[in-house]
């Protein structure tokens, strides 16, 4: 079966019930039990829902992460993570990709590490306000299984992946920060020694 255009999937993103872009349960006001719609997924998919382990990583943690942000203990990047877990259940659920084949390696690899690095750095909210984010999201669960759009190449399909990266991004921002710190201290260094050298010739005149 051919898959439908991307557009197609940004639509069915931009229509995302209601309690998956809720709290999960274990969060403030949360009802939605992750572990279950994980299972439901599989059951609808493979047949069987995944051993009760696996299913363990969709309950909350204890938040001992950093958050968004950099402020720790409040634990929004799990709640992060389980929304996006959520969010890409829903797209897994697309008429499209209930009617083939999925390899099951993939989707339990992207629900249960895929995700946490975009967690990480992108409040799940952007599902709902971000073309771009649901876009990013629609990537990641094609690459994880191995699929593209029909309308690209392989190609194409990494490189526009790459384009919508948040993390990829975030670790170059990261790292040009970086580099602008070193390069300041670097002429701090310079002046400081600019200035002894300044003073030590002062003091033999």
């Amino acid at each position: 079966m051919t898959l439908p255009p991307l557009s197609e999937f940004l639509r069915w993103l931009r229509e995302i019930p209601a309690p998956f872009r809720g709290a999960p349960a274990g969060f403030p006001g949360g009802r939605t039990q992750v572990r279950a719609v994980v299972a439901d997924l599989f059951e609808t998919h493979f047949g069987a829902a995944p051993p009760k382990n696996y299913l363990e990583a969709f309950d909350r943690s204890d938040p001992t992460e950093l958050a968004i942000g950099g402020r720790g203990g409040d634990g929004r990047v799990e709640l992060n993570r389980l929304r996006w877990v959520l969010a890409a259940c829903h797209v897994l659920w697309h008429p499209s990709f209930r009617a083939m084949p999925l390899p099951k390696a993939g989707v339990q690899k992207l629900l249960n590490q895929g995700l946490a690095e975009l967690a990480a750095v992108v409040p799940s909210e952007r599902i709902v306000d971000s073309e771009e984010r649901r876009e990013e999201l629609v990537r990641r669960v094609l690459a994880a299984l191995g699929l593209r759009l029909g309308e690209e190449t392989a190609r194409e399909a990494e490189d526009r992946l790459a384009q919508v990266n948040s993390v990829e991004r975030r670790r170059i921002e990261l790292e040009a920060a970086e580099r602008e710190r070193r390069a300041r201290e670097v002429q701090e260094e310079i002046r400081r020694k600019a200035e002894e050298e300044a003073a030590a010739k002062s003091s033999r005149e």
